[in-house]
């Protein structure tokens, strides 16, 4: 997710947040943000080595990318004996054969050096594919057998926010049969990974949160009412792509904390989204987007942030059933001048500089996952 929601729904949302349940609450904009009630559990931990994609049809320039030096960068975050899952983005079917091979060929990379790997596989049809899913299911079933032999793959994304209808280069919600494709890609994936026993795999979808409750809620009901039993069996997840204080909240109010927003967040989704998607609590919420920018924050604020984040995530692990967490991303797009290329917030959410120099975030996070990681 790397783009702006409109303005006059934003405040809309803002203006209308009151308590209230699932059952009451049809847009699910009440207060959802009540106290944990399990204690902290840890996490399993990841972020996105790749850059951020650009709102509008089309990817723009970027800080040129340095494969040796994000992998150096990857070795010295992840700490040692923890896990430290790499969010690979956009494989798009419109890429075919060619696009397999590539991915194929970074998540070896990647399990050599002792990384697990997350894909994510998006719809994103070529000219004239939208909407054929015989087609689509077809190459779902390739993705699963290209990558289900290599253990160190670990899950696939299937779709990306398909409640996001206006960016068809970040999400796939502006793309005839979207809602359909992401059911029966589950449901094909799953199924294709049983009959080879790669039970290790886990397939969800994401969820951007939050641009236009109306939007939001329909997506979730359709869900409700076209996936069945065998697409609930398939899920494996549900992903939350949630950035505070950029896309919602706009801007974070005085007094305001992110463990606040991520309260909401979290308690929106598994409290009044998931039911009526009428996803049951067994399956978890991976945090499968979470940044904060210094384009428009300090790097203090941005560490500060990161930290309330990450702790809050495990705060609710229990609650809501989080198993993942991700931040997004690993570098800046552009570090100096971020409104000229991927948007004035998602291009320096990373924890390097453009430059590859390091943001007190990056030893924060490393520090996090070493205490709250899994096998801690």
């Amino acid at each position: 997710m790397k783009h702006a929601a409109a303005v006059g729904v934003l405040i809309c949302a803002l203006a209308c947040v009151q308590s209230a349940s699932a059952g009451s609450d049809p847009y699910c904009t009440g207060s959802y943000a009540a106290a944990p009630r399990t204690a902290p559990a840890k996490l399993r931990f990841g972020i996105d080595p790749g850059l951020a994609g650009s709102a509008g049809p089309e990817q723009l320039p970027a800080a040129p990318d340095d494969p040796k030096r994000d992998l150096a960068a990857l070795r010295a975050l992840k700490p040692a004996y923890r896990v430290l899952v790499l969010r690979l983005n956009r494989l798009f079917w419109s890429d075919g054969a060619a696009g397999i091979a590539k991915f194929k060929r970074a998540a070896a990379t990647d399990a050599r050096e002792g990384f697990d790997v997350e894909i994510q596989v998006r719809y994103h049809p070529s000219s004239g594919n939208a909407g054929n899913l015989k087609a689509w299911r077809r190459y779902v079933k390739q993705v699963v057998d290209a990558f289900g032999p290599d253990s160190h793959v670990v899950a696939m994304t299937i779709t990306n926010e398909v409640n996001v209808t206006f960016s068809p280069n970040t999400s796939d919600g502006s793309y005839s049969g979207a809602r359909d494709a992401l059911i029966e890609g589950i449901e094909t994936a799953h199924a294709e990974a049983i009959a080879h026993h790669w039970g290790r795999l886990r397939f969800g979808f994401t969820y951007a949160y939050r641009f236009n409750p109306r939007q939001d809620a329909a997506f979730f009901s359709y869900l409700g009412s076209h996936g069945g039993r065998a697409f609930r069996r398939a899920l494996g997840f549900v992903g939350l792509d949630f950035y505070p204080g950029t896309i919602y909240p706009p801007t974070m109010s005085p007094g305001d904390t992110y463990t606040h927003e991520f309260a909401q967040a979290a308690g929106v989704l598994r409290d009044c989204l998931a039911p009526k998607g009428r996803i049951p609590l067994r399956v978890p919420i991976w945090i499968t987007e979470n940044g904060v920018p210094t384009g428009s924050n300090s790097d203090a604020t941005q560490a500060s942030a990161l930290e309330q984040l990450v702790r809050a995530a495990s705060a609710y692990a229990g609650t809501d059933n989080i198993t993942d967490y991700r931040w997004f991303n690993l570098r800046d797009s552009n570090s100096t001048s971020p409104a000229t290329l991927v948007g004035p917030t998602f291009s320096s959410d990373g924890l390097l500089r453009s430059d590859y120099t390091r943001k007190p975030s990056f030893a924060a996070y490393r520090r996090l996952i070493a205490a709250l990681d899994v096998r801690g």
